[in-house]
């Protein structure tokens, strides 16, 4: 990213985020592969820590070096430090596909250190991979990767941009089948047949659609249907950083519903008791205050006493 590094000094490259804050124009290409070569220098993103253990301090720097390069709007700023993480793991992942053995002794594997990566950040990742527990977490993860059978086909681009595209093509929001069916094929092609067997079904399932429903992004649109309920609160074909939540709102359990209805009828139970309490105390105050009142003594000759009022005659 040689370019980039020579730009002159105010002279920016403008970015156009989503309504996630996620890049979407092409220009957006020019900020993530300059993201890349950060990810990859221990000097910005230290390649043995956790990207949540990263100081927010140095996170901040790395966004202040972003925007002297690139017109970023504040909104992108939450998806530009998750991508950090995303790339900074990615890194790690292939420096140690590529330069460790676990075959050989702990002090051969700190010499076998890629020119790439710092010596002391070397030594502490090589410390952290012979963990016992990361053994572990590493392998479970190889088991959940070897389970993944269909192959994205949209190169480099993202599934924001992608999403962006067919928006325009399409004149509205595409569905997830649209966005899975663009984005696993080309041209009508799969790399595998459970892809094509998965399109194939969900377009089963829109051709038997009512008419005039819309298959909505959503917990039970065909896309959910076909692949499974969306996990870890994620919103899947929207890419990074975007939540369920974000897309169709939160949609409450069963359990909380349930949760939710005892405490409704609880709650009018006591509201029921009080307001009877409320009017037996009100029944009683009325009892006593009649008792009170001693009717006046009345004779032959004197006028009865009433409190009506007196009646008004009305002249037309």
């Amino acid at each position: 990213m040689a370019k980039v590094w020579a730009q002159e000094k105010g002279d920016r490259i403008p970015i156009l985020v989503n309504e996630h804050g996620q890049p979407i124009n092409d220009k957006s290409s020019h900020l993530t592969h300059f993201m890349g070569t950060l990810s990859r220098s221990g000097k910005y993103c230290p390649i043995y820590k956790p990207w949540n253990k990263v100081d927010a301090a140095k996170k901040k720097a790395l966004l202040e070096l972003l925007k002297t390069k690139f017109d970023i709007p504040e909104a992108g700023e939450k998806w530009i430090l998750q991508s950090f993480g995303r790339k900074v793991k990615n890194w790690r992942a292939r420096v140690k596909e590529y330069y460790h053995d676990p075959s050989l002794s702990v002090k051969q594997q700190i010499s076998s250190r890629p020119k790439q990566v710092q010596k002391k950040q070397w030594k502490k990742l090589v410390k952290y991979w012979n963990k016992e527990k990361t053994k572990s977490l590493s392998e479970k993860n190889k088991e959940n990767r070897a389970k993944k059978k269909m192959i994205q086909r949209t190169g480099k681009k993202s599934y924001a941009r992608k999403r962006e595209e067919l928006k325009t093509s399409l004149g509205h929001d595409p569905s997830r089948l649209d966005l899975f069916s663009a984005c696993f094929s080309k041209d009508g092609n799969t790399k595998n047949d459970d892809t094509a067997n998965a399109i194939d079904e969900m377009k089963r399932l829109s051709d038997n659609l009512p008419n005039g429903h819309s298959d909505k992004p959503g917990p039970d649109d065909i896309f959910s249907t076909v692949m499974g309920k969306d996990r870890n609160g994620d919103a899947g074909m929207f890419g990074l950083g975007v939540r369920a939540s974000d897309v169709w709102g939160v949609i409450p359990s069963r359990s909380a519903c349930h949760r939710e209805n005892n405490e409704l009828k609880s709650r009018c139970g006591e509201l029921t008791s009080e307001n009877e309490q409320l009017r037996a105390q009100l029944s009683e105050k009325n009892g006593s205050t009649n008792s009170s009142i001693v009717p006046p003594l009345t004779s032959q000759h004197s006028p009865v006493v009433t409190n009506e009022p007196p009646r008004l005659r009305i002249l037309i």
